[in-house]
């Protein structure tokens, strides 16, 4: 039989995972993967420990207004026509890092004169 291992958490541990966890949407066990956590059970009784609307998180109105309304009991297809759009979202702001990477890009080899990017072809 082995012996479990009580690990302790800061309280400003709990408060970053908990905002990460109300303003991603992420489900519970991605959260505890990503940061780490012992098991579920822990991050329930933080959950049960600082609401939503707790102070001490200080999230903005608008996710707590959003947690609240996706904790009610949604259908299938209201969940998935939320994760297209959290989708849709991320998709644009990728794509304007990516122009911003582009212009960075163009600016630096103007301003220095050189060839950042490769060109078509690999030399042999």
């Amino acid at each position: 039989m082995t012996k479990s291992k009580h690990r302790y958490y800061s309280e400003t541990f709990k408060l970053e995972v908990l905002r990460d966890y109300y303003s991603s949407g992420m489900f519970l066990k991605f959260i505890v993967k990503k940061w780490d956590l012992s098991c579920a059970r822990v991050l329930h009784y933080w959950i049960n420990q600082f609401p939503v609307d707790s102070e001490l998180l200080s999230l903005d109105l608008e996710t707590i207004s959003n947690f609240s309304m996706s904790n009610k009991e949604k259908s299938k297809e209201e969940l998935l026509e939320h994760e297209v759009l959290r989708l849709k979202k991320a998709l644009e702001l990728e794509k304007l890092r990516s122009r911003a990477f582009e212009k960075l890009i163009e600016v630096a080899e103007k301003e220095e004169g050189i060839s950042i990017l490769k060109k078509g072809g690999a030399k042999q």
